[in-house]
């Protein structure tokens, strides 16, 4: 089996370094790709991890997760670790800050840690993910995405904003502003994109307009700065909460009023979100559910043979006060 002072050697760094590394502490990039394909290269495994993690009285589960700081990612979290514990299994999470590669090099990296099963919360399925999750020998159920080839638990993202559009059409919005994501976030940045685009095309007498931000509320400040200075909606619709939140921020900086001058709506409906002054219009998905599904399916799928499975989360549009009542039409 490697060891540090190999990786070390091979990648030509100080063995503090590789420490430091593996201890999740500051290296720069260019050293910590050298010492990632290292690792790959050489199929180390940190021996604590893999000696307690091949004891079958103490069975674990790797989580990989794209960041920490996300209110859909923590509750989801939440919903994982009550049903792993009850079932008795220990649970390991891997945190990818959004990296495609970091996805795929976890996913392989868990496998040869030899853990019972993997719940992946992706952003993106690409080939090169489907051929790993089919090649590592290890249950995987993916949270987020959708690929009949594997087992996913899916949010109904192009259902929901197609709904919520359906219920906005029913107040006299002309000028509409659509403020979300980049499309290498399948479900969020096409999906629910695409939901609102659909059912607003329908309407011909209505024009939206599409703007991209991150899933930053910092970012979403400065997009909605951006955005109204170029036109002013009667409507923004948000890809998130958190985007919500950012474009609530400029708004009032503008001295313009919600809902009076521009309604607001979000997706997702975190838990801030009702404490808002006005309470945001958005999309309820019951994240830890969907937690405590993938934790017990995942259990489950131990020593079984493999049947790639969907299983969709419900959703419900809970209206509240950041749409203008005043517009509805008569």
């Amino acid at each position: 089996m490697a060891t540090i002072r190999d990786i070390s050697e091979k990648a030509g760094v100080a063995k503090s370094t590789v420490s430091r590394y593996l201890n999740n502490g500051y290296v720069s990039e260019a050293t910590r790709k050298k010492i990632e394909k290292t690792i790959e290269e050489l199929e180390y495994v940190p021996n604590s991890y893999a000696q307690n993690l091949r004891l079958e009285s103490n069975p674990t589960i790797g989580v990989i997760i794209p960041r920490f700081d996300s209110y859909s990612v923590t509750t989801t979290l939440q919903g994982i670790d009550k049903e792993l514990k009850q079932q008795q299994y220990n649970i390991l999470i891997e945190n990818t800050d959004r990296s495609p590669e970091r996805e795929i090099e976890y996913l392989k990296r868990l496998a040869k840690m030899k853990v019972s099963g993997i719940i992946f919360l992706a952003t993106k399925l690409t080939e090169e993910h489907i051929h790993t999750i089919e090649s590592i020998g290890v249950p995987v159920i993916v949270i987020g995405q959708e690929d009949r080839r594997l087992n996913c638990i899916v949010y109904k993202d192009y259902e929901a904003a197609f709904e919520l559009a359906e219920y906005l059409t029913a107040y006299d919005f002309n000028k509409i502003a659509y403020l979300g994501v980049g499309e290498e976030d399948e479900a969020v940045g096409i999906l629910r994109k695409k939901g609102f685009i659909d059912r607003f095309a329908k309407e011909q007498q209505k024009t939206l307009s599409v703007y991209y931000t991150d899933f930053s509320i910092e970012k979403s400040v400065q997009k909605t700065r951006e955005l109204l200075n170029e036109i002013k909606p009667d409507l923004l619709i948000c890809a998130t909460d958190n985007i919500a939140i950012g474009a609530m921020k400029s708004i009032y900086e503008k001295k313009l009023r919600i809902p009076e001058d521009i309604s607001l709506t979000g997706f997702g409906d975190y838990k801030i979100s009702s404490y808002l002054t006005p309470a945001l219009t958005t999309v309820h998905y019951d994240y830890n559910k969907a937690g405590h599904i993938a934790a017990k399916s995942i259990v489950r799928m131990k020593g079984q043979k493999f049947h790639p499975t969907i299983t969709y989360v419900d959703y419900q549009i809970f209206p509240k006060n950041s749409i203008d009542k005043a517009k509805r039409k008569r």
